[in-house]
């Protein structure tokens, strides 16, 4: 930089070290609120779990993703996050990071599709730093040959963009895949096998396991070049840890963490169909369920009365944008609607204008053929 160049801008730097989950779930939410309103500049976070525990996306039922009651016998926290995506066990041997912006900051003005490819090219950076020439993987991952060593969620909030994401230092595939909740250990045991060929991390790639303070370092260089600022090291603001305490609390209790599971307590019974299938339960009334992968995991569970929905659960590894999606106002919006695929679509296209709903991992297409996959129409247990 010549004499008469100008200062670069200044961002703040924040290493915390390991955490707990509580606070790893909760942290960028209280930072957005003070970076979007102009009570802190924008800001790069690292951190990492001082202990596993149980990740669960915001649109997942947790129930039907995490092994409960082996995580209750094995003292392993169970949390939901704010960001889409699907269930993990988060531990040590991942390093995470948290970049946070006020809209407008370059690279937020076009959605968040260039959101990702602008804000995680100094992380694609740094693992080629490290040895690790990771590329995109679909719209929020990175990944070697098709396996991820980083993944990434964002959102929109309170008047910022912030991206939240990970770099896997190490693997630890036999506890990740234990917290899951499987139907046998038989399908555990593939599941296992699954990760360990979708899943991969630097240590496995180079053969050796970087220093945080390396990792964290490369990391903070590329941040400043690619963006042409001076990170400068800081701590939380006042209001920022008082939001934090405040979200620490509200959201490890019971009401928060399994709210998406206490929505339709009757789809919560032991007799409700496998995926796939669906029983008559009366005359004309049919329960349900179906699971869909298109780029993200879409799963419904539907009860029909007289060909027309008469209850609808929809959950999954998607991400929305507002990242509350208000689904529960598209099932509301649902009931009555005749399980035809023009109608269904014509409700969905409603809501998504009506909330301004942006949806990532799944079509509107997606939703109406995963309500349909799972109406009467679907396979009864007998066949």
């Amino acid at each position: 930089m010549g004499p008469d160049a100008p200062a670069p801008a200044k961002w703040r730097w924040l290493d915390l070290g390991s955490v707990d989950g509580a606070t790893m779930v909760n942290l960028f939410v209280a930072v957005a609120s003070s970076v979007g309103r102009g009570a802190a500049p924008p800001t790069v976070l690292v951190l990492y779990p001082k202990a596993p525990f149980a990740n669960v996306g915001y649109h997942q039922e947790a129930d039907r993703e995490i092994d409960l009651e082996y995580c209750r016998d094995a003292g392993i926290p169970v949390l939901r996050r704010v960001v889409g995506g699907g269930a993990i066990l988060d531990g040590p041997w991942e390093q995470d990071y948290m970049v946070v912006v006020p809209n407008g900051t370059v690279g937020t003005e076009a959605g968040v599709g260039e959101f990702y490819g602008r804000f995680l090219r100094p992380v694609q950076n740094t693992l080629a730093r490290l040895g690790v020439p990771a590329q995109r993987s679909g719209v929020n991952d990175l990944a070697v040959s098709g396996r991820k060593v980083s993944a990434n969620g964002a959102l929109s909030l309170d008047g910022s963009w912030v991206l939240v994401g990970d770099i896997l230092l190490d693997l630890d595939t036999e506890a990740m895949t234990r917290v899951l909740r499987v139907p046998d250990e038989k399908f555990r045991g593939k599941l296992a096998k699954g990760m360990s060929e979708w899943l991969t991390s630097i240590r496995e790639l180079t053969g050796r396991t970087p220093s945080r303070g390396d990792v964290t370092s490369i990391l903070r260089e590329e941040y400043e070049r690619d963006f042409g600022v001076a990170l400068v090291p800081a701590g939380l603001t006042g209001d920022e840890r008082e939001a934090l305490d405040r979200l620490r609390k509200e959201r490890s209790t019971d009401a928060w963490t399994f709210h998406k599971d206490s929505g339709h307590p009757r789809f919560r019974s032991p007799d409700v169909p496998p995926a796939g299938r669906s029983i008559k339960i009366a005359h004309d009334t049919y329960l349900g369920r179906s699971d869909r992968k298109s780029g993200k995991l879409l799963r419904v569970t539907l009860r029909s009365r007289a060909g027309k929905v008469d209850e609808v659960e929809i959950s999954g590894d998607f991400f929305t944008q507002p990242f509350v999606g208000h689904l529960d106002e598209l099932e509301a919006a649902l009931v009555g609607c005749p399980i035809d695929p023009a109608a269904l679509g014509d409700v969905i296209e409603r809501w998504e204008t009506a909330r301004r709903v942006v949806l990532l991992g799944v079509t509107p297409a997606d939703i109406v053929a995963a309500i349909l996959d799972a109406g009467p129409g679907a396979r009864s247990p007998s066949d």
